[in-house]
């Protein structure tokens, strides 16, 4: 029959139409599977970033415990125990500007035997022998400071003699009652201390502020238990009490009636004799700085104030 098997044009309009629905479904499922891939891919690159950053974070959070640990503090090494016959000694830098710089003692401090020391005042010889076993620390800074010419050609600035108190306070370059050599060092020898006629003992200005100046009994005094003895005159007590015959004066720097009347200078301190177990000193390293050009004033203490007078202890007016 003519015309059997062919498609009518209909026939082939929607045949056509189908396929190019087809073709159209097949495009968007692929735009649709790459839009996905897309999404995917993002979201891996953003969760590497993300963890890459907190990586960072860890990383830079570490360092900065690493710094925190190295900066923390850490605990002073215990000083290795003093050989046999020696001491460990501290001596502390007070933060303030000497006017007589000579460095600090070793810390290392002899601690048997007796030293003998000559304190020339006026040029009268006064004679007094250190032990080195009971005040070592006290002891190796006196003959330190004296080996370093510390005391030469300086005053003795301050004379308590009345009914009780009986010295002669020495040891401060200034003059002044507040001068000191730059450093402080810890108390000793204080259980049962005694301030006879001749002993010589550390002023200070409280517990554990002992530096450079010291006084010297002419009688037996009456002062608490609070100022390191550390030697004893064993010959020209009477230059003391020569000095101590005409009288004091007003202190022109506190306004207490506790001055030599007559000036009172140390000439020089030697060491003449020292205990087999001493090496000699190590001569001094700090260098001598200028004068400051504002002196500290010195303060009546804590006795003074309270009695409305002069203090009738030796102390040092320095503050640490």
């Amino acid at each position: 029959m003519a015309g059997q098997g062919k498609k009518t044009s209909a026939e082939r309009r929607r045949e056509l139409a189908a396929q190019r629905a087809a073709a159209a479904a097949e495009a968007r499922r692929k735009a649709r599977m790459r839009a996905i891939a897309g999404v995917a891919a993002v979201l891996l690159v953003g969760a590497a970033v993300v963890g890459a950053i907190f990586g960072l974070k860890a990383l830079f959070d570490d360092d900065k415990s690493d710094v925190a640990a190295e900066a923390s503090p850490t605990p002073s090494p215990t000083p290795k125990p003093a050989p046999a016959g020696f001491a460990n000694c501290t001596y502390t830098p007070d933060g303030s500007t000497p006017g007589k710089s000579v460095g600090t003692p070793p810390e290392l401090a002899v601690a048997q035997g007796k030293y003998t020391a000559t304190i020339t005042i006026n040029k009268k010889p006064i004679v007094m022998e250190m032990d080195a076993a009971k005040a070592p620390c006290a002891v190796n800074n006196f003959v330190y400071l004296a080996k370093a010419k510390y005391f030469d050609n300086t005053p003795c600035h301050r004379e308590l003699n009345s009914p009780g108190t009986y010295v002669l306070q020495c040891g401060d370059p200034e003059g002044t009652g507040s001068g000191g050599p730059g450093y402080t060092f810890p108390d000793e020898n204080l259980a049962g201390a005694a301030y006879d006629e001749g002993v010589v003992a550390m002023a200070n200005a409280g517990p554990d502020t002992n530096g450079s100046q010291f006084f010297m009994m002419f009688k037996k005094s009456d002062f608490p238990a609070n100022y390191i003895p550390f030697g004893k005159i064993v010959s020209g007590l009477d230059v003391l009490t020569d000095i101590a015959k005409a009288g004091t004066k007003v202190n022109e720097t506190t306004g207490a009636n506790d001055a030599p009347k007559n000036k009172v200078t140390i000439t020089k301190v030697t060491i003449d004799s020292e205990p087999k177990a001493a090496t000699a000193s190590p001569k001094p390293t700090g260098k001598a700085s200028a004068k400051p050009t504002a002196k500290a004033s010195a303060k009546p203490s804590a006795t003074a104030e309270a009695s409305g007078g002069a203090s009738t202890e030796p102390t040092s007016t320095s503050t640490p």
